[in-house]
């Protein structure tokens, strides 16, 4: 995560294009965050210095005010009561479908002018997981079809049984309508916060949420930014109209990104450059354990000087790469390798991007974590029974003075458990978002 090598402060220049113009639309304190963050980008581009949009929507008042807006292009909606929803998803899906016609206002007023809309929301918590089905149907509904796509963070471990299970609850629904949707980006929240308590002990949440946010928004514009800004080196080329193809395409992306200093790439040692950058492919930088093979489009830009790229970008250099992206993604209609020549840069970078990818295995991680934390409730819920039942036996000898049958004592905790398997085992009906992969 390194920012050591990247573009030359891409913000702080005036020499760069868009290839899209972005909206975001912000659901619940999660997904508003991200896609102020994302909307907050600033240029130094004339007549473009805020090139994104954003609408923020929420049901908690409190939360606006932690955000901080830059951008004169972002609104802010509340919806509901303004106390939250306390997450619970009915809460927050009642509240959106109680105030959809001033979404739907809102959404055009903000981005009548806008290429993409992202919908952008925090699983696990009940504004956001409870509005994102609503806000794909109303966007659907009303002129934006194949314009839009989704920003999803998937919760850490730790965040509790009622966050995961909020968030599968809704991954679940999404995965079964992915065909009709543009591109999902995941965002594995325990990757991310793994990686950063690792290099920053001693940071607080809101250094990490602030760090996450920003590197998602940086991430984004990167790559908006790179497919349009930057003189072709060769007759290969990504442009903007493939990029918009490319996050247009149902399914996951899988965004992977690579920088290395010049002089460290040989190109009579393919171990020089080629192990990190299939490494930076399979981890991925948002979220990662993609079956990349089932990708339907592929795209790799690399970036370099213009002393560099007539070093390094050779037919061979070329051919490398592409052989490690055709053997990731064999099934792709479409995998171009474009090389740029910035004359700016400091450094070689590497952008790859897989689209059309089914969940990744940090859902099935989910899952998993889900039923173990059902089983630990269950588990107690039945000890609490044993334990209130035996309680019971003990007055009943001391009231009646009878030798009743323990068993029979017990029976009120049998019966519980018995239901509790009945409940057990209805939760257990629940479709796996796995099945579907």
């Amino acid at each position: 995560m390194s920012t050591t090598l990247t573009q030359q402060k891409l913000l702080d220049r005036s020499d760069i294009s868009f290839s899209m113009k972005f909206g975001y639309l912000g659901l619940g304190m999660g997904g508003c965050s991200i896609a102020a963050e994302c909307a907050n980008i600033k240029t130094n581009v004339k007549n473009g210095n805020y090139p994104y949009n954003g609408l923020l929507i929420n049901t908690n008042n409190m939360d606006f005010e932690k955000i901080n807006i830059k951008n004169p292009n972002i609104e802010k909606l509340p919806i509901g009561s303004g106390k939250g929803a306390g997450r619970d998803i009915e809460v927050g899906e009642n509240a959106f479908l109680d105030h959809q016609n001033d979404v739907i206002s809102a959404v055009k007023r903000q981005f009548m002018d806008r290429d993409f809309i992202w919908i952008v929301a925090g699983l696990g918590g009940g504004t956001g997981t409870g509005s994102v089905i609503e806000a794909i149907k109303l966007l659907h509904k009303n002129g934006y079809q194949r314009k839009f796509g989704l920003i999803l963070t998937l919760p850490r471990n730790k965040e509790g049984a009622t966050v995961i299970s909020n968030a599968l609850e809704r991954l679940q629904k999404i995965s079964q309508a992915m065909k009709g949707l543009g591109s999902i980006i995941l965002v594995d929240n325990q990757k991310l916060y793994d990686k950063y308590i690792k290099q920053n002990p001693n940071a607080s949440l809101s250094e990490y949420l602030e760090f996450s946010n920003q590197f998602i928004s940086d991430t984004l514009h990167e790559l908006n930014v790179v497919t349009a800004s930057f003189k072709p080196y060769g007759d290969s080329h990504f442009d903007s109209s493939e990029f918009e193809n490319l996050i247009k395409t149902p399914g996951v992306l899988s965004l992977s990104k690579f920088s290395i200093e010049e002089r460290k790439i040989d190109l009579e040692n393919e171990s020089s450059y080629l192990p990190p950058l299939e490494e930076s492919i399979e981890s991925g930088i948002l979220s990662d354990g993609y079956k990349l093979k089932n990708a339907q489009r592929a795209a790799t830009s690399v970036i370099a000087n213009k002393y560099t790229a007539e070093r390094i970008f050779t037919l061979g250099f070329t051919d490398r790469i592409e052989n490690i992206v055709d053997d990731k993604a064999p099934l792709a209609g479409e995998k171009p390798i474009a090389t740029y020549v910035d004359e700016k840069a400091k450094g070689v970078h590497f952008y790859t991007v897989f689209a059309g990818l089914n969940l990744p295995t940090r859902v099935n991680e989910l899952v998993k974590e889900n039923e173990r934390l059902m089983e630990l409730q269950e588990k107690e819920t039945e000890e609490d029974d044993v334990f209130a039942s035996l309680q019971t036996f003990t007055r009943k000898k001391r009231i009646d003075n009878e030798s009743d049958d323990l068993d029979s004592l017990l029976s009120t905790s049998n019966s519980s458990k018995s239901q509790d398997t009945d409940k057990k085992n209805s939760k257990d009906e629940i479709h796996n978002p796995i099945d579907d992969l």
